[in-house]
């Protein structure tokens, strides 16, 4: 089973990515980049995140990387 993303939490909750930016202080665009694993988030946007939609900062940063997790190839068609 794969590991749940950033973009699993805010599909799970509702809430787009851009009121996720808005209710952390940072650019959509940062959001979307973290989501789509292009970019990984720094310290204090991993803080923000977390701050915004309650929950830990170790869980936000488990969030953030799941998205740079290899695919099991297994899996992968």
């Amino acid at each position: 089973m794969a590991q749940q993303t950033l973009r699993d939490l805010l599909t799970e909750r509702g809430i787009r990515m851009d009121a996720a930016a808005l209710m952390a202080g940072v650019s959509p665009s940062t959001i979307s980049r973290i989501c789509s694993g292009t970019e990984k988030a720094k310290p204090e946007t991993v803080v923000s995140l977390a701050r915004a939609l309650r929950v830990s900062a170790r869980r936000m940063q488990s969030l953030c990387d799941a998205a740079h997790a290899p695919t099991d190839p297994a899996v992968t068609p």
